[in-house]
């Protein structure tokens, strides 16, 4: 270790350590497609447990009871239904377009963008895509527009702290991939 160097690396131990904060790590596609998996397969169960509950109505159906059963078969059907359609919508497609979203995210080629940047207060749901907040930068040039997912932007607002700051963002089809918040020297 001689001038500061380190023996393995070459990064000088007075420089300062990257503080870019990645919003993606690799383990997320995989970690989504699980939970993705394990969201369909609680669907299936659901609509088997229902399919069942109406074959053991259909065969304790007798004069006395068909009303009953018949009824109680509708119901059983009706609410597993749309409790599937629920999960199918909101959690097992909602967790595909995450794994999708994210597996793009984690692309090699990325645009640097520098700028002020400021973060925008509303959420909206983009139609067959993520939830994505909005964020202006605003450097060389004209404003730009750019998109972090919703779900992941806690580290952003918190590094942002409710002001407009000066970061440098890692960018893949204009959703912020990481960013790094520029400390300027006095």
């Amino acid at each position: 270790m001689k001038n500061g160097l380190s023996s393995g690396g070459g990064r000088r131990y007075n420089e300062p350590m990257s503080t870019k904060t990645e919003l993606y790590s690799p383990s997320d596609p995989e970690r989504l497609k699980k939970k993705h998996d394990a969201s369909l397969a609680t669907v299936y169960v659901i609509a088997a447990v229902a399919a069942a509950l109406c074959v053991v109505f259909c065969l304790r159906t007798g004069t006395a009871n068909a009303m009953r059963m018949e009824l109680l078969s509708v119901a059983v059907f009706t609410l597993a239904g749309w409790v599937d359609i629920y999960l199918l919508t909101f959690s097992v497609a909602a967790l595909k377009r995450e794994r999708e979203h994210a597996a793009r995210m984690l692309a090699p080629e990325r645009e640097k963008v520098c700028g002020a940047v400021e973060l925008g207060r509303e959420t909206v749901r983009i139609p067959r895509s993520i939830a994505v907040r909005a964020i202006t930068v605003t450097g060389e040039g004209r404003p730009r527009r750019l998109y972090v997912n919703a779900a992941r932007c806690a580290a952003l607002e918190q590094a942002l702290g409710g002001d407009m700051r000066v970061c440098e963002l890692d960018v893949v089809g204009g959703y912020v991939a990481a960013f790094e918040v520029c400390h300027e020297d006095p």
